[in-house]
């Protein structure tokens, strides 16, 4: 994909924190835009045979981030505009960046530290990493030039997914 890409034209790439709800917006983007999604999450559990949380646990967060890194290249790569939901922990990766940059456009989620725990305390399941308000906190001020220099859509996660959805079409549209 070239510079003079529009947003419709490209990858859509929704970025944010593990729990601010990825999926569950690319997932409905995908049925709207008519367009296959990817899910980091997923996408390594039926690659692996493990949960992120498992992996993680097993053989330590930064085996995760290099299969993590590895599916949003591959999804990236894809010359077909997809929908992909990639793990909050890409964009400290130069090669994903870089990759971004380049073929997709990009929505962030934002949302704030206890509604975040709070999604992730009710969620229960085991995909994810167990991870505390102070790390939350510290990725948050680690990624956030990193996710003002790549967000092109930046939308509140509180927001019902619906509203989201109308959020990201017209910004398409536009």
């Amino acid at each position: 994909m070239t510079g003079a890409a529009t947003p419709a034209d490209r990858h859509l790439v929704v970025m944010g924190p593990m729990g601010v709800g990825k999926t569950t917006l690319a997932e409905v983007l995908g049925r709207e835009l008519g367009r296959s999604v990817r899910d980091s999450d997923r996408d390594i559990e039926r690659l692996f045979g493990r949960t992120g949380g498992v992996i993680a646990a097993a053989d330590g967060v930064d085996a995760l981030h290099e299969l993590e890194a590895a599916v949003l290249l591959g999804a990236l790569a894809d010359p077909a505009p997809m929908v992909i939901a990639a793990a909050g922990w890409v964009v400290e990766d130069a090669r994903c960046r870089d990759a971004i940059r380049r073929r997709a456009a990009v929505v962030l989620l934002d949302l704030s530290t206890e509604a975040l725990l709070e999604r992730l305390r009710a969620a229960g399941d085991d995909h994810r990493r167990d991870i505390d308000r102070a790390e939350i906190e510290a990725m948050a001020e680690r990624r956030r030039p990193i996710h003002g220099d790549l967000a092109d859509l930046r939308l509140d996660a509180a927001l019902p997914v619906d509203d989201l959805v109308v959020g990201v079409l017209g910004w398409l549209d536009r």
